[in-house]
């Protein structure tokens, strides 16, 4: 009976590890690339990049979920479950305005979601 439960017990592990991942889901990721106008050519823009962050909201909520940094060439990359997301931009100052965000999405397990931002930053 000893042996049984032993080989029984790392059979029900491995099948509750197999069907907890896939309840979950793959990794979804939402990426883009955050333009700032008026574009300068040879200088900085009017708002720099790092005065950015990407934030994520639970759809049906509206509850804070989790924020990203725009790297120094405006891409940003955030891992989320898959789900309904709104994404939006903080602009540190709340400088320029951007008709892209707010915005809904809908997210598939595994799917990468691009979502390009485009900030006026003289509005």
């Amino acid at each position: 009976m000893k042996r049984v439960i032993r080989l029984i017990i790392p059979v029900l592990i491995t099948v509750g590890l197999f069907a907890s991942s896939c309840t979950l889901g793959a990794p979804s990721y939402i990426e883009g690339k955050l333009t700032i106008l008026p574009e300068v050519t040879g200088g900085s823009p009017v708002l720099v990049y790092s005065a950015c962050q990407i934030i994520i909201y639970d759809a049906q909520t509206g509850k804070f979920l989790d924020m990203t940094d725009v790297d120094e060439n405006g891409y940003y990359s955030i891992k989320v479950r898959p789900g309904s997301y709104i994404v939006d931009l903080y602009r540190m100052g709340s400088i320029g305005k951007s008709t892209d965000v707010p915005q809904i999405i809908q997210i598939e397990g595994g799917e990468t979601l691009e979502l390009n931002i485009t900030l006026n930053a003289l509005r």
